[in-house]
């Protein structure tokens, strides 16, 4: 099975999905690639039991990311990783977001199912973010900038020493 999480803001054309492995699948449809858009895809697939007592318990769980297919991209993402999960949390308009457009998408998907006393419960679910962009280059070229801005802003000076 395959679950629709995004779609691309800008051209319409990058479906993002999950397939039942959990692995990430691009235009299922179609061309099976990511739009010219896509900038960043970060999130986690969790599976869930009902224990014998009726509580909800975490039985797996598995992370899955998707950075540009460029040479250290990866590395690049671990370095701006705080940034960009502040970024993606944070409200539009925030001082230290990119001034480059681009838009964010929430993956968040579950199902669920009813125990013997027909009480629903969770089987799956997932969260997370895609990340869009009119130019991807240009967004990622800005997000070092950025991240310093952030954080000189979080320099805070000195008092004097108390007693």
């Amino acid at each position: 099975m395959i679950r629709q999480l995004a779609r691309c803001p800008y051209c319409d054309g990058c479906e993002i999905t999950l397939n039942d492995d959990p692995d990430l699948v691009f235009d299922p449809g179609g061309t099976g690639t990511p739009c010219p858009h896509l900038a960043w895809v970060d999130g986690r697939y969790s599976q869930w039991e009902r224990s014998p007592q009726g509580i909800n318990r975490v039985i797996g769980s598995t992370e899955f990311r998707w950075d540009p297919p460029e040479p250290g991209a990866a590395e690049r993402t671990e370095q701006l990783l705080p940034y960009l999960k502040e970024l993606l949390e944070s409200a539009p308009g925030w001082p230290f977001a990119p001034s480059q457009p681009f838009r964010v998408r929430t993956l968040s998907a579950e199902e669920r199912a009813n125990d013997a006393k027909g009480k629903s419960y969770l089987l799956w679910d997932v969260d997370g973010w895609a990340v869009f962009a009119a130019d991807p280059a240009a967004f990622w070229a800005a997000l070092p900038a950025c991240q310093e801005r952030q954080l000189a802003a979080l320099d805070v000076e000195e008092g004097p020493a108390a007693p």
